[in-house]
């Protein structure tokens, strides 16, 4: 039996509209990104945070420029921000100041902010707020901090929009003689560099460029009074140099145990660090295959520490009620996955064999991990529990406890299969 030709034509439009609307729906789950950067403008006399012994005293000047970088990716459900400051920590003050004022510039309400401090420790103090924070970076100002969170808001701002598609491709390599167990001579080390790129559809060179090394960024003792990031500030000249147009980040991985091999007097040592790192990370993004369609998930909660133990020296412990004036009792973790990588954020000094427990159980999921430390809030030392009780200084700052940072890599296990069976 012959159709109605006007049933037929009506038939014939739903299959035009139906094929018409197919790109616009893929489109809708494209995963995109911006960056932008921002230069901290501070007064010539802020302290410098990272060692007690400077006392808070004031810097003399700048070596080399300190600020933050933006990544913010987007795929029309999910809104996530990867941020990398030159700071010695990010505290939950400093966190929750950026957040509101993300959410009053209209980012969704369920935004993932990873907002990373690098850990340098000769960066700007005087932004921190609770007792041990001042006692590493000087009396808290407000103007200081004030000028921090505006720029990172900034940075994050611009950087959403200046989104375009993008792929991804994230690749590994194993370092000599570039990192050591700072608390055991003989205790493991981590030696993975790791290195994620994020590429514009149809660009050969890369829009973004993540490196994350486990070495606290120390080759700058308490002598220096300048401003600098340290290593990881040579790691991002150097790549953005070798890639005109690019914009390169550093994020600190499992450092708590984890010092870097110094070599050189003064400002020799982060350079000849920062550039073997680099030379390391330009040889993996000239074999780099991104991935084509990626897919970005995203997830961040706070989970609920064990009562504070705070101690001074090998005998005092502060009681529980004292304690919990100076420590938080609360940890804010993140997870942001695009494609078959995922970055884990935690917010602490997190030792080496916990990080790696953590990429295990990435790759034992299928999936490529970045280990992210000091993100979104800083909570102390996060160490095995067998470290923790060998009354070294990193134990002394283990302020939660012996069963912290198994609770972290638990939560964070959990929450990466939460992500994986999506």
């Amino acid at each position: 039996m012959r159709r109605p030709r006007g049933c037929a034509l009506i038939v014939g439009l739903l299959i035009l509209l139906a094929r018409v609307a197919e790109p616009s729906i893929a489109a809708d789950h494209t995963v995109q990104a911006g960056v932008a950067q921002e230069t901290f403008v501070l007064p010539r006399w802020v302290p410098l945070a990272g060692y007690s012994r400077r006392k808070g005293k004031s810097s003399v000047g700048t070596h080399d420029p300190v600020g933050v970088r933006a990544l913010v990716l987007e795929d029309g459900k999910t809104v996530a921000a990867l941020v990398s400051c030159d700071l010695l920590i990010v505290d939950e003050h400093l966190f929750d100041a950026v957040r509101a004022r993300l959410l009053a510039q209209g980012f969704p309400q369920d935004v993932v902010l990873i907002l990373a401090a690098t850990h340098t420790h000769s960066g700007p103090g005087a932004y921190g707020t609770r007792f041990f924070e001042k006692l590493s970076m000087g009396h808290f100002d407000r103007d200081i901090f004030d000028t921090i969170v505006a720029a990172i808001s900034r940075a994050v701002i611009r950087a959403r929009a200046a989104r375009v598609d993008v792929r991804i491709a994230s690749m590994t390599t194993t370092t000599e003689g570039l990192v050591t167990n700072r608390m055991d001579p003989h205790g493991l080390i981590d030696p993975e560099l790791i290195v994620s790129a994020f590429y514009p559809r149809g660009a050969r060179d890369p829009r973004a460029v993540l490196v994350n090394f486990s070495a606290h960024p120390t080759t700058l003792g308490a002598w220096n009074k300048q401003l600098s990031a340290d290593y990881p500030g040579v790691i991002v000249r150097e790549i953005e140099r070798q890639f005109p147009g690019t914009m390169a980040f550093f994020f600190a991985g499992a450092v708590g145990d984890q010092a870097p091999v110094k070599a050189g007097e003064g400002f020799e040592r982060p350079e000849r660090l920062g550039v073997s790192l680099a030379q390391q990370a330009i040889a993996l993004l000239r074999e780099a295959h991104p991935e084509s369609s990626p897919a970005l998930l995203a997830r961040q909660e706070r989970l609920l520490l064990p009562p504070a133990q705070v101690h001074l020296g090998s005998r005092l412990t502060f009681p529980h009620w004292l304690g919990k004036l100076f420590v938080d009792d609360d940890a804010t973790l993140s997870l942001v996955a695009v494609g078959k990588t995922v970055f884990l954020g935690v917010p602490c000094d997190l030792t080496a064999g916990l990080g790696q427990e953590l990429k295990a159980a990435a790759r034992s999921r299928n999936v490529e991990p970045m280990v992210i430390g000091f993100a979104s809030d800083y909570i102390g030392y996060c160490l095995a529990e067998t470290q923790y009780v060998s009354h070294s200084y990193e134990s002394s700052m283990a302020f939660n406890g012996p069963k912290t940072g198994e609770l972290v890599v638990n939560r964070l296990t959990q929450m990466l299969d939460g992500i994986v069976s999506q």
